[in-house]
């Protein structure tokens, strides 16, 4: 009976809820809202929710003051208009949806790369309670969401890796299509879609109809892309950004993985990386780190870095309190090089299995959206680099060692703290 309860996924989906619930009922069912980082913008999130709630069932494409794809409004709208549309209600389809990707990070896990169950929910309840992605649970914003159709695609892509059946990557299609219909930076996940799809061997009219059902997912977001005249709904703009943005925005995203991969990625892996890079792997890794850090001076003495402008991070807020060379924090100075070496090593050592290297692809594709973007965004890249970094390790360490719990464990320790101070600072 205990190890039925404990490999049980009914009983692990529950457990896996409890965080959101204990909010959930601690601040009155969210009609108190629960205070988290850049939560200014549910106002205008929800006034969009509300002007599609008044023209259901039909969708709005633009003329709304958002940078969201409209999918996104229109589901919020569709899911809280039998509970009256209000603002309590759709802050719980939010905290819902949040869960549901989690849930769906837990499969991912425990079917996809064979995470025992126990550990499948540890790691789930990591993910849950990641410094962006909790604080987003309660409000209405439009990142959760989306991560929610991301993780659902994903899951349907390991799952046409190992077996490339045409109804799998139809699934995938489809819930990358939303994904990208809701913030338009998902189309990242094309990208190892089409690698696994030159890596299954398929005979030559297979292979062909399963390219056509990848492009048919790029539809929907080219025909936005066509309708708005570019990348945001029609009449809006990017904030204006300082000199330098892509590559700034690129270092930014790899201190996200600098600090992720410190934290979870398995000691014994980390160890055995000099002997598996060799002398050739390891100029590789020793050139891009040089690489990483020589973008990072050349913007810190034009002015291009350092504390982020729009105050758009949790690596930004924390790295303020730690002063730098040339007014760059030394958070950068560490964990940009970090992630940069990270990603040059998982390229070189880990693309032989195709489950490594649709997660490694997966990383360094949403690492390239963010050169794309003309404003630097954080929490666009902090729960699919966890998701894929925490994949990625246990997929080098099918048993957890001892060691390794606590430095995850740590991970939700400080994500707790995390959460708790900004909430106290808020209130």
């Amino acid at each position: 009976m205990r190890r039925a309860l404990s490999e049980s996924r009914i009983v692990h989906l529950v457990l896996l809820a409890l965080p959101f619930v204990a909010v959930i009922v601690a601040w009155s069912w969210l009609r108190h809202g629960f205070p988290t980082y850049q939560y200014g913008d549910e106002r205008t999130h929800y006034q969009v929710v509300r002007d599609v709630a008044h023209i259901w069932p039909r969708a709005i494409l633009w003329g709304y003051q958002a940078w969201s794809g409209p999918f996104v409004y229109w589901l919020l709208a569709t899911l809280s208009l039998p509970f009256g549309g209000s603002l309590v209600a759709t802050r719980l389809v939010v905290a819902a949806l949040s869960w549901g990707t989690c849930a769906v990070a837990y499969v991912i896990l425990r079917d996809r790369l064979g995470t025992r169950p126990r550990d499948a929910l540890g790691l789930s309840l990591l993910l849950a309670l990641s410094p962006f992605f909790f604080g987003q649970s309660f409000r209405v914003l439009t990142d959760n969401p989306t991560w929610f159709f991301v993780a659902l695609a994903l899951e349907r892509l390991l799952a046409y890796v190992r077996e490339p059946k045409m109804r799998r990557l139809v699934a995938f299609a489809a819930f990358a299509a939303i994904a990208t219909t809701m913030r338009q930076p998902a189309a990242w996940l094309f990208v190892p879609a089409a690698v696994a799809l030159a890596a299954a061997r398929l005979p030559a009219r297979r292979s062909l109809a399963h390219g056509l059902v990848l492009v048919a997912g790029l539809v929907p977001l080219a025909a936005l892309v066509i309708d708005w005249g570019g990348l945001l709904p029609r009449g809006n703009h990017p904030f204006p950004s300082t000199g330098g943005a892509p590559v700034r925005n690129l270092l930014m995203s790899l201190a996200v993985v600098g600090a992720f991969g410190l934290l979870v990625m398995p000691l014994d892996e980390i160890k055995a990386l000099p002997g598996r890079l060799g002398r050739r792997g390891g100029l590789v890794v020793g050139a891009v780190l040089a690489l990483a850090l020589g973008a990072l001076a050349a913007h810190s003495l034009r002015g291009a870095i350092g504390p982020d402008p729009y105050d758009l991070g949790w690596l930004s807020l924390v790295g303020s309190y730690y002063p730098g060379p040339v007014g760059t924090s030394l958070i950068w100075w560490v964990l940009v090089p970090i992630g940069a070496a990270l990603v040059a090593a998982l390229l070189v050592t880990r693309t032989a299995q195709p489950v490594d290297r649709t997660l490694v692809v997966s990383l360094v594709a949403l690492l390239a959206t963010s050169v794309a973007n003309l404003s630097w965004y954080q929490r666009y890249v902090d729960f699919p680099v966890l998701l894929m970094l925490v994949g990625l390790a246990v997929c080098a360490a099918v048993r957890l060692r001892s060691i390794d719990r606590v430095r995850w464990l740590l991970a939700v320790v400080l994500s707790v703290g995390w959460i708790v101070a900004y909430a106290r600072t808020t209130m």
